[in-house]
């Protein structure tokens, strides 16, 4: 996390030039809290609140099998685990020759050059079910434990840019080990959790030892353990999930995150703030290492029980059914309070420039000793024959919480309407450009000289 002292100087020397700056406002970032937030940390602790989950932890070997150039698919792939019917009728059929399943190829007796590299370029060439047999399996038992449909992600980041390229309907639905590794590879959000998880961070105050976190030596100088975090899939309504954020262990923000109008969420906005605040009081608060973080929900519309009644929910006045609510809120990620967070429909600026009326600082290792409420503003101490007692209703105060403002896309923002430009289409390639691509050289100048002639064709 950013460190407590820098970023209330981060506060106070972006006062003036918050608005301006916009997204290019740095701030400290420590290692130790990017690792906080990797999902391998922060799971054993929030498992019931979360998505069905396991974690694999990956071998030096695959690392290297997800940055080399071109797609290997494994030879033993036959559909999903629950196809064991012998149905050879395939749903999705790759019509791309960017990927492809290894060929067999004949050994050379007579060749007798640079036997070292020779083998490490064929071993490169294995399918991956050869080159890492036990964790190929290992994600074939553990994509049939969750249900047959798992999604997919590392450390920090989900392939959301590569859905594109998935069989299922350009969602990250995976159903066999292959369509994660094409998910994988094909994704720039993973190549930046492998090469660049650390960016832009300050040095950790302690040593990593000491605080439970993996050091660089022990991990192949990527500097943490790599995992692969499978999740029970399933197809949320993107209307319905939220980013907050928290600052000095107050929840000062909700937004969000699919920046469309959605016009049923006005009904909700009690309701959502309520499911928000449950979840960080009673799980995160005081428990997640850091007093300064962002964190992803998804909250379901279910069905009001009528025998529970809830203030809350009263919506007698909307035309919305009446007899639907919001759930409880599931935690689907933590993210670091950090520059390279996206913060949707508020900016780095007003959140750091928010002042938390009573903040309190301290981690979950000084739990014992309690926490610290600081008093920033007001009174210059104790008085001649004052002291620190305080009446019932001066604690009642104390404990009162800063309420949160929650943000939605309103039906008169003109953003709310802009279909033009997809999610994540700045990672997306046309198919003719992967399938020349692909061929090689040849494909490239055939492909190019095919578009100069449409492009003459116009003028």
């Amino acid at each position: 996390m950013p460190a407590f002292e820098g970023a209330e100087k981060a506060v106070s020397g972006s006062t003036s030039s918050s608005s301006a700056a916009g997204s290019s406002i740095s701030f400290p970032v420590t290692r130790d809290h990017i690792l906080h937030c990797s999902y391998d940390y922060w799971f054993p602790k929030y498992r019931t609140s979360c998505i069905r989950s396991r974690i694999i932890k990956l071998p030096p070997e695959f690392i290297d099998y997800i940055r080399e150039d071109g797609i290997i698919l494994s030879s033993d792939s036959s559909g999903s685990p629950g196809d064991e019917d012998g149905d050879d009728d395939d749903d999705w059929e790759p019509t791309s020759t960017a990927y492809s399943r290894p060929v067999p190829e004949e050994e050379d007796s007579g060749s007798d050059s640079d036997s070292d590299d020779a083998g490490s370029s064929s071993h490169s060439r294995l399918p991956p079910n050869q080159r890492f047999p036990d964790l190929h399996q290992t994600i074939k038992d553990t994509i049939k434990e969750l249900g047959g449909q798992v999604a997919p992600k590392l450390n920090w980041s989900s392939p959301k840019d590569a859905a594109w390229i998935s069989p299922h309907q350009n969602t990250i639905k995976c159903t066999t080990p292959d369509d994660i590794y094409l998910l994988l590879k094909s994704s720039s959000f993973i190549t930046h959790d492998l090469d660049h998880a650390f960016d832009g961070t300050v040095a950790t105050a302690s040593a990593s030892s000491s605080s439970g976190l993996p050091s660089a030596a022990s991990t192949a100088g990527l500097g943490f353990q790599p995992v692969l975090v499978l999740r029970s899939f399933f197809n949320p309504q993107t209307a319905q999930e939220f980013r907050c954020f928290v600052k000095q262990r107050s929840l000062i923000a909700i937004t969000q995150r699919d920046l469309n109008h959605y016009d049923f969420l006005q009904r909700y906005r009690s309701v959502i703030t309520d499911r928000v605040k449950d979840l960080f009081d009673t799980k995160l608060r005081f428990t997640f290492p850091d007093g300064n973080f962002c964190f992803d929900v998804y909250i379901p519309e279910v069905t009001r029980d009528p025998f529970q009644s809830d203030s809350s929910n009263d919506d007698s006045d909307q035309e919305e059914d009446p007899d639907k609510t919001l759930g409880r809120a599931r935690l689907i990620d933590i993210n670091p309070w950090a520059p390279r967070t996206d913060t949707l429909l508020f900016d780095w600026g007003e959140l750091l420039e928010l002042q938390v009326p009573k903040p309190m600082i301290g981690t979950n290792g000084s739990m014992e000793k309690g926490m610290i409420r600081l008093h920033l503003a007001g009174g210059g101490g104790l008085g001649p024959g004052e002291d620190e007692t305080t009446t019932e209703e001066e604690e009642e105060e104390e404990d009162e919480d800063y309420e949160p403002e929650l943000r939605l896309v309103e039906k008169d923002d003109p953003a709310a309407y802009n279909f033009s430009s997809p999610q994540y289409s700045a990672h997306k390639l046309p198919k003719e450009v992967v399938d020349a691509s692909a061929s090689g050289s040849g494909g490239l100048r055939e492909f190019a000289q095919q578009w100069n002639e449409m492009v003459n064709r116009r003028r």
